[in-house]
């Protein structure tokens, strides 16, 4: 929707969960949840200045929040720019950011928003209604790359400007997220767009973005940093975004991240694999000056197939292929056991839309060489290979480059494919080539990722209409009447207990189909340096805000 920034399956996943983040950030709870990080600072108050170094694992695409793919492009675009709401990291309830209030109508299809008379754009021009109503009017236009997006706003007919700080959305139906996805879009101002390339999709904004948020826009050095300057002209004055710089280090290679970690030249390394943590930093001096958080990442990985391709089109393939998946090995050999939970659906196993009934598959090679069989497919002595028709069962599965626990993953399933008489093909890609392969529907299987969002709507990923949309979510082309029926009726449902149940049935539609394999939840490993004080975790993605980290006098490190 991001492994770090796998795609928009992992970052742009349910994208609108960053840019809600991405406000001024919420005053904190009584008694937040999550894992905090005491530096020597004792009781210290907090202060301004310092850089957060942070690794990345591959280039972003874009900085336009309308356009962007990925989780990291997604991150660094909340820092810039904002909705007219935002979500409290700790109650998960929305609250104000560039709106101060707004109203709903009784019958939940007219929303009024009131927006500050106080903000600027970075560049010093006034924030206003009209720039809500073109960013409303580029999400709806066809002809822009935001079909991610726009799955969301279907129900939206008509964007108003009352007045200059006024603006009303009316729907044409009830949907349970239209607040949260209306007051959580990411404006852009309209008068970037005035000039540079007319097509929006191509236009420099993507690049030099210009927003309202605590940061702005610094450099963009292609495949090596980007950076990001704090805003002393914020239009929140008890906003803390207390580093100067949030400086992102372009570094694709896990072991030369551990190793600049250990050298203390970058400060945060997010997504430790766990094959890198086990063999290169636990027993390493870079405890001693950095610390260790473990928490849990709404995501789930799965082996994907594009549907459109014949070979895929019997169920007894794919539901076979899913039996010769070990996941237990991979969750030993790669996982260490305890990084990771096996999954058979889409929701977190937390979620009160997990399916508890619809247990993993087992690895179970005789029920998938038995579904083979009735499948037409037959091993020839002479290759060791599956054949029907003629031909050998052999397919490509595309794969992001740069992750030790993905390569060794891949490799795993190609090892027990083949026992099975399965020629599996690995081919592996930079982020960005990746992007432009699934979007343009020119693959055969791939792994991926997708992350979720607080209050999920599976519409965006398993939805036929989007399956017919290139660059679209549904990206492996699942069609499914039933499953579209019950996303209908769960995006009607406001109460959550009911839509989990249907969001349960169609946990059990989905797994039983298998338009894909689902793998595993992940738990993310963060290494971050001591000298940071108030780290601290929660539900809401990316689940940490180094906004609002600091760093006492005498121990900050850049820019002094």
């Amino acid at each position: 929707m991001t492994f770090q920034a796998y795609l928009r399956r992992f970052g742009a996943g349910l994208l609108i969960a960053a840019v809600l983040a991405g406000c001024s950030r919420p005053k904190e709870a009584a008694n937040p949840t999550g894992p905090q990080i005491q530096s020597p600072a004792g009781n210290q108050q907090p202060v301004q200045g310092d850089w957060v170094v942070q690794r990345i694992a591959s280039d972003i695409d874009s900085l336009n929040p309308i356009i962007l793919e990925g989780a990291d492009a997604q991150t660094l675009s909340s820092f810039i720019s904002e909705g007219m709401l935002q979500m409290n990291q700790y109650t998960l309830k929305l609250e104000p950011c560039l709106a101060e209030k707004w109203d709903i109508a009784p019958d939940q299809l007219t929303y009024t928003f009131h927006l500050r008379h106080d903000v600027k754009w970075h560049d010093g021009a006034p924030f206003t209604a009209d720039d809500v109503k073109f960013t409303y009017d580029r999400l709806q236009d066809p002809k822009v790359d935001a079909a991610v997006l726009r799955t969301y706003f279907s129900s939206i007919k008509s964007c108003e400007v009352l007045d200059p700080y006024t603006v009303r959305f009316v729907a044409s139906e009830r949907y349970f997220k239209t607040l949260e996805m209306v007051g959580g879009m990411a404006i852009v101002p309209r008068h970037a767009f005035d000039h540079g390339d007319p097509d929006f999709n191509k236009n420099d904004f993507a690049r030099h973005p210009i927003g309202t948020g605590p940061y702005t826009f610094s450099r963009w050095d292609t495949g090596s940093k980007i950076v990001l300057k704090r805003n002393d002209a914020y239009w929140d004055p008890t906003h803390p975004h207390y580093p100067t710089q949030l400086v992102y280090q372009i570094i694709q290679d896990d072991f030369i991240a551990a190793q600049l970690i250990k050298k203390g030249e970058i400060d945060a390394f997010e997504h430790v694999s766990p094959l890198t943590w086990k063999y290169d930093l636990e027993n390493s001096s870079v405890l001693k000056r950095d610390r260790e958080v473990i928490y849990p990442y709404p995501v789930y990985n799965y082996l994907g197939f594009n549907l459109r391709n014949p070979l895929f089109a019997d169920q007894r393939l794919r539901h076979a292929i899913d039996l010769l998946i070990p996941r237990d090995e991979i969750l030993s050999q790669i996982y260490l056991d305890k990084y990771a939970n096996k999954t058979s659906g889409f929701d977190p196993f937390t979620s009160r839309n997990y399916n508890q009934d619809v247990p993993p598959n087992p690895y179970d090679p005789a029920a998938a060489q038995k579904l083979l069989a009735e499948a037409g497919w037959n091993l020839d002595p002479g290759d060791g290979l599956l054949h029907k028709d003629g031909k050998p069962l052999s397919f490509t599965l595309l794969y992001r480059a740069g992750r030790i626990d993905e390569q060794k993953m891949v490799e795993l399933i190609q090892e027990s494919l083949k026992k099975a008489g399965i020629d599996l093909k690995l081919s592996r890609l930079e982020f960005n080539q990746w992007i432009e392969r699934v979007d343009d529907w020119q693959f055969e299987a791939t792994i991926g990722a997708w992350a979720l969002d607080i209050n999920g709507d599976p519409t965006q990923i398993w939805s036929s209409h989007e399956a017919d949309l290139k660059k679209s979510s549904n990206f492996i082309g699942y069609k499914s009447a039933e499953a579209d029926k019950l996303m209908a009726e769960g995006r009607l449902e406001y109460d959550d207990e009911k839509r989990a149940v249907i969001y349960r049935q169609l946990h059990q539609l989905i797994h039983d189909d298998y338009p894909c394999c689902f793998l595993f939840n992940p738990h993310f490993i963060l290494l971050v340096s001591d000298r940071f004080q108030n780290v601290k975790t929660f539900a809401p993605r990316p689940c940490f805000d180094i906004t609002t980290w600091w760093v006492p006098r005498e121990l900050q490190k850049y820019g002094n």
